[in-house]
């Protein structure tokens, strides 16, 4: 119902001014249904809550970095520092992107088009990026924390043995690399495919609406 409406309003909105009384009231109901309940501005409110997570989740573990462990772990809060500085970037020309999208009676039909399709790239580039920063991250936190302290993946027995190992395993099997490496192969497939239900439902869904109704307004 919602895309027939739309449907049509845009094209009584293409027809002659003169052949239109009721252009204005036809911009304002244009206005109300696609701003408000539209694909795009429910994008644009999940954008909007993303953002939100990544403060509320960024900030506390950039602070514990930043402040624990007399400072030596400083490096991995300017690594997260780093990564949220990106998305914010990211969420910013996306935010942008759908504004420009959601004035709909500024845009012909060529130019949504061309719109929807950078909104697909910019949420293909999330998904790519959004899985490959957990790996990324997960191995430069590694390498930060072995070389700030290395006496963490000592061997007990050592004379440099430290208290942590003991409450973390009294294996050495977890301070071994290779082991990582193997276990993060797995773990970013299902990284992946939780990012492509996560981002569907945010953007993917609302974007293969704006996709029907263009498929739809060209075969008319």
């Amino acid at each position: 119902m919602e895309l027939e409406s739309l449907k049509y309003i845009w094209r009584s909105l293409e027809t002659p001014p003169a052949q239109t009384p009721d252009r204005q009231d036809l911009l304002a109901l244009l206005a109300q249904r696609y701003r408000g309940r539209g694909p795009v501005a429910r994008m644009r409110r999940n954008l909007i809550g993303e953002g939100i997570l990544m403060c509320v989740t960024y900030t506390p573990a950039i602070l514990c970095y930043l402040l624990a462990f007399d400072g030596r772990l400083s490096a991995i809060s300017w690594l997260f520092g780093l990564l949220a500085a990106a998305f914010f970037g990211y969420y910013y020309r996306l935010y942008r992107l759908l504004k420009e999208m959601q004035c709909v009676t500024c845009q012909v039909k060529s130019n949504l088009a061309r719109q929807v399709k950078t909104l697909k790239k910019y949420i293909r580039f999330y998904l790519l990026a959004g899985t490959a920063m957990i790996p990324v991250s997960f191995s430069l936190s590694y390498a930060i924390i072995r070389w700030k302290m290395p006496s963490v993946f000592t061997y007990p027995s050592s004379p440099a043995g430290h208290s942590l190992y003991l409450h973390l395993h009294p294996i050495p099997w977890w301070g071994n690399p290779v082991f990582w490496l193997i276990l993060m192969a797995p773990l970013t497939i299902g990284i992946y495919y939780a990012n492509a239900w996560y981002i569907n439902r945010l953007y993917g869904r609302h974007i293969k609406k704006l996709q029907e109704l263009l498929r739809e307004m060209e075969t008319e």
